[in-house]
């Protein structure tokens, strides 16, 4: 199914941790064809308005599902594979966010939990402007998503970077590096 020497790297983490710039670096450093997907684009390409925080989550949960089924066609065409994975749902416990890291790492992939300390993530946010032009969110809500990180996502299941102290730079290198571990 997957051809050799194509890399698939998903990036999980809350928002301010760094996983839209780290994959804006990745992309640009890895070699051949990329392809970036990012869960929340998905969300909001299947659904433009929320009519509520289930309606939302919902589409998140459809999107992490979609994102192997491109990942999977992308790899099959000649791509390397960045996958930016929105935090988990209230709605669904993280239980997509582990199918999908197995699944990912079934397919040869390296998964990677963005962590940083809530006060940092906080401070990040404020400055955030988001390459996708997604901004910052609100404290609570940052304070919100972050603790669903915390509660829902099995540490066991990623390599973990605190991103804290090291920038998007860093943190892309640190990653090529581990990818052949």
């Amino acid at each position: 199914m997957a051809q050799k020497n194509k890399i698939i790297i998903a990036l999980y983490g809350p928002a301010g941790t760094g996983k839209t710039a780290v994959a804006g670096k990745l992309c640009r450093k890895l070699p051949g064809k990329t392809a970036r997907i990012s869960v929340d684009i998905l969300r909001d390409m299947t659904c433009l308005c929320f009519g509520s925080w289930k309606e939302s989550d919902a589409h998140i949960t459809l999107g992490k599902k979609t994102a192997v089924l491109l990942a999977k066609e992308y790899v099959r065409r000649g791509y390397n594979v960045v996958i930016e994975v929105a935090p988990p749902t209230i709605y669904d416990k993280g239980k997509t966010d582990k199918w999908l890291a197995l699944s990912l790492k079934k397919m040869g992939a390296r998964v990677f939990l963005l962590d940083a300390p809530l006060a940092s993530v906080l401070k990040r946010n404020k400055k955030r402007k988001g390459e996708f032009g997604q901004g910052n969110l609100s404290g609570k809500l940052t304070e919100k998503l972050y603790g669903y990180c915390q509660k829902y996502l099995d540490k066991k299941d990623y390599i973990i970077i605190d991103t804290e102290k090291i920038g998007a730079d860093k943190t892309a290198a640190l990653i090529l590096k581990a990818k052949n571990h």
